[in-house]
């Protein structure tokens, strides 16, 4: 190799320098790392409040009473002046079943108990005179009173052929028209009585201590959200169920403007104790990891998963313990972060 020439160690010496710049330049303008994507999310700050924990009973909304009315006796039905949901009054006439027949067979008893008094005075005279025996005088007061239970029955049965409303209600059901042949026992309508309604629950085990005759209560409707009925516990089964090892309980609310419908879904809340000073989260920010349960609260700038235990549920909240109050829970957005991911309040 021949050695470098003036002029070439010359241009060497010339672009050092350009080559140390340039370097210096790229170190400069060398691209910067990518800054950490932030999740928004919304928390909730942690203040302790006192809470009524309660037993949310799944509860049957059923009319004070209920009847099936029947046919008495049998016939052709003549008459039927009610309408289904229609309010009717005690002793008022539903329908009518061959009253005709049932009105002629008073009459003829009638007129035989016409008949069997006069027998029964004419016999009375004589006997007092000594023209009859002691036995036609026993005949003809039998007479008289076998017709007197006739016309007895008769009526009865006059009486069974006007179906009649036992208490003041409404129709629920009707199930016969004008024309119809019914037999005795042959149900005609369903009445029920609305003005207060009973709220029957079945109580878990745990919550039969709570549970006592006179006791306030309250009652939740699925067509009335958020529309609290105020109720008091009536009545308590003897024993708990052997298969579902639940209590019976009933209470009653008033309706008189018959607003709630029996057979309306409806829940029964038993207050059981009042929990001081307890921190509360809405059942939706906690996850629900198999075993364990665990909320996202945010430290500085960062998610942070935080294992709880829940106590009791207090609508669509629960108590949980193993946060501190003032812990700002995420409510919003806990699905899509991570633990110690960098996230955002909003």
């Amino acid at each position: 190799m021949r050695p470098p020439t003036p002029f070439r160690s010359a241009l060497l010496l010339l672009a050092l320098p350009a080559l140390a710049a340039c370097s210096e330049s790229g170190a400069e303008t060398s691209v910067p790392p990518p800054t950490e994507r932030l999740t928004q999310v919304r928390t909730l700050a942690l203040e302790p409040r006192a809470v009524v924990d309660r037993a949310s009973l799944p509860a049957d909304l059923l009319p004070r009473q209920r009847a099936t009315l029947a046919a008495e006796v049998g016939g052709a039905v003549e008459s039927v002046s009610v309408e289904l949901g229609q309010a009717v009054a005690a002793g008022s006439v539903l329908a009518t079943i061959d009253e005709r027949t049932y009105a002629q067979q008073v009459a003829e008893a009638e007129a035989w108990l016409r008949q069997a008094q006069l027998q029964h005075e004419r016999a009375t005279s004589l006997f007092e005179r000594k023209a009859v025996t002691k036995v036609q005088m026993i005949d003809a007061e039998t007479g008289r009173d076998v017709a007197e239970a006739r016309l007895a029955s008769a009526r009865l049965q006059l009486d069974k052929a006007r179906v009649r409303a036992p208490w003041s209600g409404r129709i629920a059901a009707r199930r016969v028209e004008t024309g119809d042949f019914v037999a005795p026992g042959t149900p005609l309508f369903e009445l029920v009585d609305s003005s207060r309604l009973k709220v029957r629950a079945p109580a878990r085990a745990a919550d039969v201590p709570y549970l006592a005759v006179g006791r306030e209560v309250e009652v939740r409707v699925d067509a009335y959200p958020g529309e609290v009925f105020r109720a008091r516990i009536e009545r308590l089964g003897a024993e708990l169920d052997t298969a579902s090892r639940t209590l019976d309980v009933e209470a009653e609310i008033a309706n008189p403007d018959g607003r709630l419908k029996p057979g309306l879904p409806a829940r029964l809340e038993v207050p059981r104790r009042e929990l001081a000073g307890a921190l509360v989260v809405p059942m939706s920010a906690v996850l629900d990891q198999g075993e364990t349960k665990a909320v996202y609260v945010v430290v500085d700038g960062r998610a942070a998963r935080r294992a709880v235990t829940l106590g009791p549920v207090i609508g669509e909240e629960v108590v949980v313990e193993g946060l501190e109050p003032g812990a700002r829970v995420v409510v919003e957005g806990q699905h899509a972060i991570a633990d110690g991911q960098a996230v955002e309040e909003v």
